[in-house]
């Protein structure tokens, strides 16, 4: 079967036959040999027909993440690792809620970060708001060999200079599609290149080459182990982040995560979970608290923008059955399906993509393209601003009117984000 009848497939059975032709065509770019990017894609899809999202409700920038890049960025593109991405300013909204949420319940300021990512732009952001605390990163992909060529786009190796990851200087979709249109080529670019500069070193300007790299970041409130949950033995924390990891792995992992940070967690200390993106966009969580050395499951919470996502974080899981995606989905279902509310929240926020041409909707009522002459930084940082904008104009408090007329136990948290009490 070719990506064309797929794509349509996909269409009908998710969409009734109704995404736009313009969509469509730009989702079949999708590698139909790899069976990984198919099959995440239609769990997407499910978790949209899951949350009442329409067909006119998605982007053709989301077409473009799924027709193209999400195939460079799943595990089966990196021989079943996960790429340890970062994106500057993800976790700001985050490090707030670690300073003044009211779970917390310990005399000590110390935080774990794990699945930090590399470079681990995130966990330094942490450590200089959270400037008291004691910090730790932690990620099984922390690198032994940076190198970057060039252009500035970097490839980072482990201990047997065998490539771990790669990524462009400025990641947009076409530099992602450029640099991994031929993979092979590209990773045998970055090793010829760490062998000449073993040999010849150059420590500034491009292209250069660090060893040990994340020895630049360490500071006296700040470090970094590498490995992942369960592989590193620590000290107890008072707060355990991990973010944007979970949602790669099966149930059962989940649990033994779970029972992992309650080990490594202080009485009365909490573990946030969840996924975010550029801006602390997309951001949904469950805070867990450790009573009588066991974790209890707090609450759900999750930013406003999670109704009608610009990206595509909200969706995106490895597993069907991912418990924390299906329990988020549920409630955008159920706030989507309040009429009166959804008719403001359009007229809101349709205006919105129209002010910052962002997706604005087309002649047929589609959320359309993003303006091309957009930075990565430009695209994300007004897309951040449109989320302030709601929050200003007050839409979590109307979520949550919502959802206590249905019959939940929700509130407006400590960081505008809608939070339900488990």
């Amino acid at each position: 079967m070719n990506s064309s009848q797929l794509v349509n497939n996909l269409n009908d059975k998710y969409f009734g036959g109704s995404l736009s032709p313009q969509f469509l065509l730009k989702l079949q770019q999708f590698p139909v040999e790899r069976q990984d990017v198919h099959d995440f894609i239609e769990r997407m899809f499910g978790f949209m027909k899951m949350s009442g999202m329409q067909a006119k409700d998605l982007s053709l920038l989301h077409a473009d993440i799924m027709g193209t890049l999400l195939a460079r960025i799943l595990p089966g593109a990196w021989e079943g690792r996960i790429p340890p991405i970062t994106v500057q300013g993800r976790h700001a909204i985050i490090d707030r809620y670690v300073k003044v949420n009211n779970w917390l319940d310990t005399d000590g300021k110390s935080m774990l970060d794990i699945g930090c990512g590399f470079p681990p732009f995130t966990t330094i952001e942490s450590s200089e708001y959270l400037d008291d605390w004691d910090i730790l990163g932690a990620d099984p992909s922390l690198p032994d060999y940076l190198v970057y060529d060039a252009e500035g786009n970097y490839a980072t190796f482990d201990e047997n200079k065998s490539i771990v990851y790669f990524q462009p200087a400025i990641p947009s979709i076409e530099n992602w599609n450029k640099l991994l249109e031929d993979s092979r080529a590209t990773s045998a670019k970055f090793e010829t290149l760490l062998d000449n500069l073993l040999k010849s070193p150059k420590m500034d300007g491009f292209p250069r080459l660090e060893i040990n790299p994340i020895i630049n970041f360490q500071t006296d409130k700040l470090s970094f182990v590498k490995g992942g949950i369960g592989q590193i033995d620590i000290e107890s924390k008072d707060v355990i982040r991990c973010f944007n990891v979970l949602y790669y792995f099966d149930k059962n992992f989940q649990k033994q995560a779970l029972q992992w940070f309650n080990e490594n967690l202080n009485e009365g200390g909490i573990a946030i979970v969840g996924g975010d993106w550029a801006g602390s966009t997309e951001c949904y969580y469950n805070v867990y608290k450790k009573v009588g050395n066991k974790l209890e499951n707090k609450e759900l919470a999750f930013s406003v923008d999670c109704i009608s996502p610009f990206a595509i974080v909200t969706w995106f899981a490895n597993y069907a059955d991912d418990p924390q995606k299906l329990e988020l989905m549920k409630i955008v279902g159920l706030i989507k399906s309040d009429k009166k509310f959804m008719d403001t929240f359009y007229k809101f926020h349709d205006a919105q993509h129209a002010k910052y041409n962002l997706c604005p909707r087309d002649e047929h009522g589609y959320y359309g393209e993003v303006d091309p002459t957009l930075s990565p930084l430009e695209l994300w940082m007004r897309v951040k601003g449109m989320l302030d904008e709601m929050v200003e104009e007050g839409f979590p408090e109307m979520v949550v009117e919502v959802l206590v007329e249905a019959g939940y136990k929700a509130r407006v948290n400590e960081v505008n984000h809608i939070a339900i009490e488990i």
